[in-house]
């Protein structure tokens, strides 16, 4: 703004010189006139007019611009004036000045000294009329032609060069107006293209999506065709973006976006929704065959390499379909119904395509409903911790316990995990929960520990997506430091499949918990990508043998063999051994027999509540005091 000020300043400056330049000079010639004419007196008002005219020279030059301004037009108009009345009144050529010095004055002056002028000429005008008319004071009219002539030429030059100044300002002001013009609708069509196009892949957004499917069901009424939204989300992206970092990600997306641009045909509009969730309005195809052989290509346009840097990547997607209008009537119930779809494809592994119907629906309200009591649960404390003992084989005394999460509903009562943990991990909500069930686990081994169970541990589920977070080890160590329990006292059990991911991040997460004292364990081992080299990279202690293999052991001779193997296995690789799903003395002497370490599973103890479970323990204490003088338990 005070930039903006400056400027215009130096703006009225300079136009004020210009015209002071001019007006001297016609004043000049005017004095050369008077001279001529041998009217020296006039000739010394002229001279000494133009000398005060050089005071304005100097206060524009000291930015002093509105008082050179008032200075100059009040010596013109007051020279005018004197000249009008010493001469021709009202029909003398020096009348043609006022003029002038109006323009001049909206030129370089404000709005008080315009109108100031205007009326001091008015009134000079009205008052030399009516003095003339009364007989007051009678000017007389000149009869030098040439005279009056030269005089009118010379107002009428420096007029007509005022009046060009003026033209000129206007035309670079209308240049100026017009060029930043084309510069806003330049900018109004880059922020329209801003607010309606991805910026990464420069694909519509969704706020595009939203319009071009009012457009398409427009046509749809005419056409009396079926409007398809296809809702596209990349399976495992986030492995690529967390593994290789976001400018790779960035470079898979834009390369998908060109992939699924080359198979849009016709009226077909892809759009970039959000994150890695495409959009795909089909407007070309007209029945359930077409729609399918699309979404096959599309599936298979994804699924081939992509190359970034030295690494060759491999992606596969999900697609949900919904049709108009048979699925929805509007843009947001078929976007939601498609998502339904889609996640229904990656609920069966990913890499297919399925089209939206009632009873995906009732699933999806079913998982929104879930998720929003988990959300509460957490909120409410509604989770509660239940244990399972795990027994030495050997000595059959307590030596630890497996914390497994119930959820003591208010309305439904106590819900299993198999009927929300699926949900919480899809929702994301299984970092809080599994944290809460870290931290209660933690402080419950702590108790126990001073209540007596000296040699005790307790082993407690990781998700992968506890892993995968960065914060993970510090979640643990702010669990055992919370709980004051020393680190050996817990054991954190994983899938074989976590393995899979043999990651930098997922080894020296491991390796600073397993530094800490924290143990390792393989849960459900023998079920999933099982490998040697993952236990040795991984420093995992603990093997535990699937209660699919353990529970018909002593009648089943494969499951026998496997055991067996599982255990020598273990054995030769400096590991512990733990047989779940035992549920019968005649098994747990078998894996005796076998070299197991311990087991857990129905013969001892379902899983119990906490106080149950110190009932349980105190008792295992007691009994095993009584016939071990050296007690265990120490």
């Amino acid at each position: 703004m005070i930039k903006n000020k400056v400027l215009h300043s130096n703006i009225k400056a300079k136009r004020l010189i210009q015209i002071l330049w001019a007006v001297e000079f016609v004043l000049f010639l005017s004095s050369i006139q008077k001279i001529y004419a041998g009217e020296y007196f006039h000739t010394f008002l002229i001279t000494l007019t133009n000398i005060s005219l050089v005071l304005v020279y100097v206060l524009a030059k000291q930015q002093k611009v509105q008082f050179a301004a008032t200075f100059a037009l009040s010596i013109m108009t007051i020279f005018a004036t004197f000249f009008m009345w010493s001469h021709g009144g009202i029909y003398d050529p020096i009348l043609l000045a006022y003029p002038c010095i109006l323009i001049v004055a909206s030129m370089v002056g404000n709005k008080s000294l315009f109108i100031t002028l205007i009326v001091f000429m008015g009134l000079s005008v009205l008052l030399n009329t009516l003095s003339n008319y009364q007989g007051w004071y009678i000017n007389e009219i000149d009869t030098n032609y040439i005279d009056s002539s030269i005089t009118t030429l010379l107002i009428i030059s420096l007029v007509s060069y005022i009046s060009w100044m003026v033209y000129s300002d206007f035309h670079v002001l209308w240049n100026q107006l017009f060029d930043e013009h084309i510069q806003a609708l330049a900018s109004k069509r880059k922020i329209e293209k801003l607010i309606h196009h991805d910026i990464l892949t420069g694909l519509p957004n969704r706020m595009m999506a939203h319009s071009i499917f009012k457009k398409s069901i427009s046509k749809e009424h005419i056409k009396q065709t079926k409007v398809c939204l296809m809702f596209i989300d990349i399976d495992n992206f986030k492995q690529v973006n967390d593994g290789l970092g976001h400018k790779a990600g960035d470079e898979l997306l834009k390369e998908l976006s060109n992939r699924l641009s080359n198979e849009m045909q016709g009226e077909d509009f892809l759009c970039r929704f959000a994150g890695d969730e495409f959009v795909i309005i089909l407007q070309s195809a007209k029945d359930e065959e077409i729609i399918s052989q699309i979404a096959l290509n599309i599936i298979k346009a994804i699924r081939a390499p992509f190359r970034y840097q030295n690494n060759e990547l491999f992606c596969t997607c999900s697609i949900g379909i919904s049709v108009f209008p048979n699925d929805g009537d509007d843009f947001d119930a078929l976007i939601q119904n498609a998502d339904t779809a889609m996640y229904h494809s990656k609920s069966i592994g990913g890499n297919s395509f399925h089209f939206f119907n009632t009873y995906m629906d009732r699933q999806g309200h079913n998982y929104i409903a879930v998720v929003t009591d988990l959300r509460n649960a957490l909120k409410e404390g509604e989770f509660e911790l239940y244990f399972q003992p795990q027994i030495d084989l050997l000595t059959q005394k307590i030596i630890g316990a497996e914390a497994l999460i119930r959820w003591n509903h208010p309305k439904k009562g106590l819900i299993f995990p198999d009927s929300f943990i699926p949900q919480a991990e899809k929702s994301g909500l299984i970092v809080e929960i599994g944290e809460w069930v870290l931290q209660s686990a933690c402080t419950s081994c702590k108790s126990f520990i001073e209540l007596g169970f000296s040699e005790f541990s307790i082993a407690v589920n990781v998700s992968s997506q506890q892993l995968k977070r960065n914060n993970f080890a510090q979640t643990v160590h702010s669990a055992l430091k919370n709980s004051n329990l020393p680190a050996k006292h817990l054991e954190l059990e994983m899938t074989e499949s976590l393995l899979i991911d043999n990651s930098v991040e997922l080894k020296q997460t491991v390796t600073y918990l397993s530094d800490l004292g924290v143990s390792f364990s393989i849960d459900d081992f023998g079920t999933g990508y099982s490998n040697l080299s993952y236990l040795q990279e991984f420093e995992i202690e603990v093997l535990k043998i699937d209660r699919t293999f353990v529970k018909d052991i002593e009648h089943n001779p494969k499951n026998k063999a496997l055991v067996t193997a599982i255990i020598q296995m273990a054995k030769g690789l400096s590991l512990r051994t733990v047989a779940e799903g035992v549920e019968s003395e005649e098994v747990a002497n078998l894996l005796k027999a076998l070299q197991c370490d311990s087991g857990q599973g129905y013969h001892w103890s379902k899983v119990i509540p906490e106080k149950e479970f110190i009932n349980l323990s105190t008792s295992n204490i007691a009994s095993f005091t009584r016939n071990n003088p050296k007690s265990l338990l120490n």
